[in-house]
């Protein structure tokens, strides 16, 4: 499918080639000005000269609407490194789409393009250009561009730091998908989904996402979407905690950046790196991130440039943890320069952070203390900046009235689980605060924590939508449960926690049991056949004046371990 087009707009000038790869079949795109490499963006395979000549003499393909189909999907499915590719691809859509009367294909080809102007950070016209799209999806019962038009606003928001508006349209996005899209799109609407996940602080549900987006990579031969989960995932695995899980992960994740023979970019150096700092090998991460400022002048470094900047950082850390002060002092005052150049005012910021901990290593405790000041003092700045530009950006995407009643809206939606509707822990923290000191001292208070039981069997007996469906319609029963004042939330994964105010022992015990049979006799037939879904459920009372929610929280814990499918009062 050869298509030839010279390009003009937004200050480019391109002759780009579009070509399926000899090897996985899907239509790629490069440049004889703007050339990416010598392979395919999407299987990594490699671009031989002879297949480029012969393409360059094949005659344009005459386009039928199936092939129009094809090329958007493919389109939708390759991410090209170089921005500039990504508009182009873009603009060469627009062109083809124009000669159609098809108006689902011209609004997909406007979202393509949008979605690398997002890229250079020209969010305000994006975010314009995406909600006008959506309405149109919206006014034409359109599910194809309505998906598509959730995910840019994903990460439209994403990119404003907007978590929990992110998160919304993801979701948003998987649930208007058609059963039949491609599966290598679906992996693309699940990767948004991850990263706002994470945004929000959900890891336990972006590590779910990750995996399904990586058996999918598998599936299709998708190198690049793999090296990205891989990345993401290994780096929230280490977030987590759960060390051993990351250094795995990002052993898969350079076993097949070498299988490709391909280089890594500074943003895997810089995940590979944070984990070697955390298991206690930083001189493994000075070995690897050591050569890339000289790779950086020379200009030989691949991929974003902040990663790399986000990556010199970690060789400061590691540089102080063994010890090196000078050489981690050399390498902030580098940075510093290469931030400066490049106007980089969050980085200088964060280097403002990592220098006050080098004074502090070094015994220089008032100039620790000063810098440690002055980084909070920019900081509150730089924040209230972001605050202001995003206020800015919203205001001009959406009118004024719209912007306050979304306001409020996703100040809801920020204290709400986004897969159940369920009150998340942000809530209760926040709840549990407020009950403790204005409870009376000598009312009592009761914790009911509850854990759906072998959850990680229906995931994967049954797939992760199953679970979701699960976790959905359990949701729905505490919901119906924990009638005024009770509170029911979400904490995460399978576990669950309803706050009843006013309830002794034994109520709460008799609370509790009700919801344990109301889950055992529910019929879960319609979502997983014929396997059953249980509950195991802790207990834990307290007097309001004599407890804090750490206590009661860890009580209620400790009953719910001591069996499945039953409730157990804390010894209290």
């Amino acid at each position: 499918m050869k298509h030839t087009i010279p390009l003009e707009q937004r200050g480019f000038s391109m002759q780009l080639l579009m070509n399926r790869c000899p090897h996985c079949q899907i239509t790629v795109a490069w440049s004889y000005d703007q050339a990416e490499e010598d392979r395919c963006p999407y299987c990594f395979s490699k671009l031989e000269p002879s297949w480029k000549e012969e393409m360059r003499s094949i005659p344009a393909e005459r386009h039928t609407s199936a092939s129009l189909a094809k090329w958007l999907d493919d389109a939708e499915i390759v991410q090209y490194e170089n921005i500039k590719v990504s508009v182009a691809v873009g603009q060469a859509g627009i062109a083809l789409m124009a000669q159609q009367e098809n108006e689902e294909y011209q609004m997909r080809a406007r979202l393509i393009i949008i979605g690398a102007l997002m890229r250079q950070g020209q969010l305000a016209e994006s975010g314009i250009t995406i909600r006008k799209i959506n309405k149109w999806a919206v006014e034409h019962s359109n599910n194809i561009v309505l998906a598509r038009s959730f995910r840019h606003l994903a990460t439209f928001f994403l990119r404003l730091r907007d978590g929990t508006s992110a998160l919304e349209y993801a979701l948003n996005s998987i649930a208007y998908l058609p059963e039949n899209t491609p599966p290598q799109i679906r992996g693309n609407h699940l990767m948004t989904l991850a990263v706002a996940l994470s945004h929000s602080g959900d890891l336990e549900e972006a590590h779910r996402r990750y995996e399904e987006i990586l058996d999918i990579c598998e599936a299709t031969g998708n190198v690049r979407t793999s090296l990205y989960a891989l990345n993401n995932l290994a780096y929230s695995m280490s977030e987590l905690g759960r060390l051993h899980q990351a250094e795995q992960l990002a052993a898969r994740m350079m076993d097949l950046l070498r299988k490709h023979d391909l280089p890594p970019v500074p943003f895997q150096l810089d995940t590979v790196s944070q984990i070697d700092l955390r298991i206690g090998k930083p001189e493994t991460a000075v070995r690897l991130l050591m050569p890339l400022p000289d790779m950086y002048r020379e200009g030989q470094l691949l991929g974003d440039v902040f990663s790399f900047f986000e990556g010199q950082i970690t060789l400061s850390q590691a540089l102080r943890q063994l010890g090196e002060y000078d050489q981690a002092q050399a390498t902030l005052t580098r940075l510093k320069g290469f931030c400066e150049e490049k106007e980089a005012g969050g980085f200088l910021v964060r280097i403002k952070l990592e220098q006050a901990q080098l004074y502090a290593a070094t015994d220089r405790y008032k100039e620790a203390y000063e810098t440690f000041r002055d980084y909070h003092e920019e900081l509150e700045k730089q924040r209230s900046d972001e605050r202001e530009a995003r206020s800015q950006i919203l205001h001009t995407v959406f009118e004024t009235n719209e912007a306050r009643r979304s306001s409020e809206h996703y100040r809801e939606l920020s204290l709400r689980d986004p897969l159940t509707g369920l009150y998340n822990r942000r809530f209760i923290d926040a709840h549990m605060e407020d009950l403790l000191s204005h409870l009376g001292s000598e009312q009592p208070i009761t914790a009911v924590l509850i854990d759906l039981d072998h959850f990680k069997q229906i995931n994967d007996t049954m797939s992760h939508e199953a679970g979701d469906a699960v976790l959905v319609q359990f949701a729905k029963i505490l919901d119906a449960a924990a009638i005024e004042p009770a509170k029911a939330a979400r904490l995460g994964g399978e576990e669950f926690l309803i706050i009843c105010p006013g309830y002794d022992a034994a109520k709460g015990i008799e609370f509790a049991e009700r919801v344990c049979e109301l889950v055992r006799s529910s019929d879960w037939s319609s979502i997983i056949g014929e396997m059953n879904v249980t509950a195991s459920i802790g207990v834990s009372t307290s007097n309001a004046g004599r407890t804090t929610s750490a206590a009661l929280f860890a009580e209620a814990d400790l009953a719910k371990r001591s069996g499945r499918n039953r409730v157990v009062a804390s010894a209290d």
